[in-house]
């Protein structure tokens, strides 16, 4: 019985213990909070301020035109004047195909043409001697017409066994070799024309109203160039895109050695004027956390966290179309160790409070 009780006593002083060095440990962690020191920060004053309007983009280049050459007769290929890839102006030869067939039509039909011009002769001075009639004049008349026709066609015809370059450019590799039987429906090779070349790319529609043709924009050319190059806007389409809310932009740009090729990546860069009173801080000052932008603010040596949402980006600047005005102090170093409530401790206060005036 009494080794019963001396246990109960000892469960009691040692539970009496530990309530005491909880206790002490709690009082010390709430002095320690008490008394806890302003945390240092650095901080700077939103500004207010012009700041150029960059709108960033990527498109691709486009041939100024470019077709897909066919023949408009049947027959075989007998001669290819190109090699391909070779540079080609408008109306040089490209193929041939055997004219035999087309010559013989055509002295075919300028025999017809040649007979119904004597029966309309014919018809003629007989009428003016009273042995014809009217009807007899007007039906030969119409043959020769039919026959002229006929002659014409035969002409293009054989006009079109040459088949020649319809606008400077660059020819591409041919479908087909010589000896081969052709018809309309056979792609003979693609001419491009590269000099110039079209950029196109696209902008957000709210942007819209700050672009304009005539307007320069800079083109770099991925893993090509290191210094952009300038086109100018050529086209804006007439209607924007309702699945993206964006608008296609036609600029063009100088190709002279044929360096560039349609169907490459471009990054493009439009200066669109200056937004004036824009709200600006270092881009320092601005923290991530997922899709959402923050920034801490100190009103009364407290930190308030404030969403924010930004614009343009001008070197370090960044506009702030919402979550902070002019004047507002915002942490610019330090603000990662803060939580939102925090008493914290300007380092740099009379600097920043110089920018203010």
């Amino acid at each position: 019985m009494k080794t019963y009780k001396k246990i109960i006593i000892a469960l009691v002083i040692c539970g009496l213990g530990l309530g005491a060095i909880l206790w002490l440990k709690r009082g010390k962690e709430v002095a320690e909070i008490a008394f806890k020191e302003p945390i240092p920060v650095e901080g700077v004053r939103a500004k207010s301020g012009p700041i150029l309007r960059r709108i960033n983009t990527v498109g691709s280049l486009t041939a100024i035109q470019s077709v897909t050459l066919r023949p408009q007769v049947n027959g075989k290929i007998e001669k290819i004047y190109f090699q391909g890839g070779a540079r080609v102006k408008t109306g040089d030869p490209l193929f041939k195909i055997e004219d035999g067939i087309y010559k013989a039509k055509v002295a075919e039909a300028e025999a017809h043409l040649m007979v119904n011009r004597e029966n309309y002769n014919r018809a003629i001075k007989l009428l003016e001697k009273n042995f014809g009639t009217p009807q007899e004049r007007d039906k030969t008349y119409a043959e020769m017409m039919v026959a002229q026709a006929h002659l014409d066609e035969a002409k293009i015809q054989l006009e079109n066994t040459l088949i020649k370059a319809p606008f400077e450019g660059v020819m591409g590799l041919s479908e087909v070799s010589v000896g081969a039987l052709v018809s309309e429906s056979v792609e003979l090779a693609n001419l491009v024309d590269l000099d110039p070349i079209n950029v196109d790319f696209s902008i957000p529609e709210s942007y819209l109203p700050f672009v304009h043709e005539g307007d320069i924009v800079d083109v770099t050319i991925e893993d090509f160039d290191i210094l952009p190059i300038e086109a100018t806007i050529k086209a804006i389409a007439p209607e924007i895109e309702e699945s993206t809310r964006t608008i296609t932009i036609r600029a063009e740009m100088p190709n002279a050695n044929l360096s560039y090729r349609p169907g490459e990546f471009a990054r493009v860069l439009i200066l669109a004027g200056k937004i004036e009173n824009a709200v600006l801080i270092p881009a320092t000052a601005i923290e991530h956390e997922g899709e959402e932008e923050y920034v801490m603010l100190v009103v009364d040596n407290v930190a308030v966290r404030s969403t924010v949402s930004t614009g343009m980006k001008d070197g370090n600047d960044v506009e702030i179309t919402h979550g902070v005005k002019a004047n507002d102090l915002v942490v610019s170093a330090g603000q990662f160790k803060l939580r939102d409530g925090d008493e914290v401790n300007v380092v740099n206060l009379e600097e920043a409070a110089s920018e203010k005036k």
